[in-house]
């Protein structure tokens, strides 16, 4: 064993912090870890700062394809299993780990490097992606936007997300929309300070709206499983509840709904605007399946909104619209409510002190 002195700044640490944790804290097998890395980075890519006749010479595309193919790095698959493949898992964010496959952040610390990776590798492995941008070496001058061009679009789709997720995990950038056409996809980006455990806003939204389905039917799949045979044989005509609400129900009481607006906004029922309440109403009780459906008005001076049921029972009806007002009233929003066989109407356009008209 070889024992040496090793000077780091506070921002090499930042950068090994994910290994660290992964070893346990133990730097030494962190720095191992990252050497193992770069040497099978090497191997497969080249050594960073080697001449164009290296490069030349490395770059003998169906030479590396066929290295790759041996080492058993890279496997041959028909175009149509991997849109499958692609298409099947859209939704779902990409494991970091799997990114740090791709795209080693240890060697790509620069946007200019990760273009000229992206291009070469494309050559390379044949993906016929041209990968071009509008930043530069410094970040904080501002980068706009990256452009990629050519190749599958579903794999072209992959490599946008690859990329973005890796922007937001260790550029400080994030995605804040994406511009598809018929051979290219423009991602716009914009600097964003976040938590460097999870990914930005705009990476999840844009590329992870299903993210959170996935991983919890991958927890729990026996579960998942039989709800979703209950909900089908039942032909989606059940109400999701749950325990604390359910009990009141039991005791005869009428139950308050107003945290589970406050959980999905995240802040009080009286912060939130009634432009946005009315979206959020509609969400929440239609995918609890209170009603059947909800219409909801939002034109300023105007709001409005139409809840259908199948509740035939008046009573049930007149607990519903109970409930329902308790939440508005809750939320210090005036309103009229009347409602006509499996119709309930709430109207706050009108003035003066809430109020029901049943």
């Amino acid at each position: 064993m070889i024992r040496k002195n090793v000077s780091l700044d506070e921002d090499h640490l930042q950068k090994l912090q994910p290994l660290l944790e992964k070893n346990g804290g133990n730097l030494s097998a962190a720095i191992r870890e990252v050497i193992d890395l770069v040497s099978t980075y090497s191997e497969c890519y080249g050594i960073p700062g080697e001449t164009d006749e290296n490069l030349r010479i490395k770059e003998s595309f169906p030479e590396t394809r066929e290295q790759l193919l041996r080492s058993g790095e890279c496997v041959m698959i028909s175009q149509q299993m991997m849109k499958w493949l692609i298409r099947n898992n859209a939704g779902k964010l990409i494991d970091e780990g799997v990114v740090h496959e791709i795209i080693n952040p240890y060697l790509i610390t620069t946007i200019p490097k990760l273009e000229d990776f992206l291009n070469r590798s494309s050559k390379q492995l044949g993906w016929k992606i041209e990968v071009s941008s509008s930043c530069g070496e410094n970040l904080q001058n501002g980068c706009k936007s990256m452009d990629f061009i050519g190749g599958d679009r579903d794999l072209r789709e992959v490599i946008v997300e690859v990329v973005c997720i890796f922007l937001s995990r260790w550029m400080g950038l994030d995605a804040e929309a994406l511009h598809r056409k018929s051979n290219s996809i423009t991602v716009y980006l914009r600097p964003f300070r976040h938590d460097i455990e999870d990914v930005t806003p705009g990476v999840r939204r844009l590329f992870g709206p299903k993210d959170i389905l996935y991983r919890e039917i991958e927890s729990k799949p026996a579960f998942w499983i039989t709800l979703a045979e209950l909900y089908t044989k039942f032909n989606y005509q059940r109400v999701n509840l749950d325990k604390d609400l359910f009990e009141a129900l039991l005791a005869g009481k009428l139950p308050d709904i107003t945290k589970y607006f406050e959980i999905k906004a995240d802040r009080s029922l009286r912060e939130i605007p009634l432009s946005e309440l009315l979206p959020l109403f509609k969400h929440l009780v239609v995918a609890s399946q209170l009603a059947d459906d909800v219409e909801i008005f939002t034109e300023k001076g105007k709001e409005r909104i139409k809840i259908r049921h199948d509740y035939t029972d008046e009573s049930v009806v007149l607990k519903l619209i109970q409930m329902f007002s308790n939440l508005f009233e809750a939320g210090l929003h005036r309103f009229s409510v009347t409602y006509v066989s499996e119709l309930i109407i709430f109207d706050f356009s009108l003035s003066g002190t809430s109020g029901q008209d049943v």
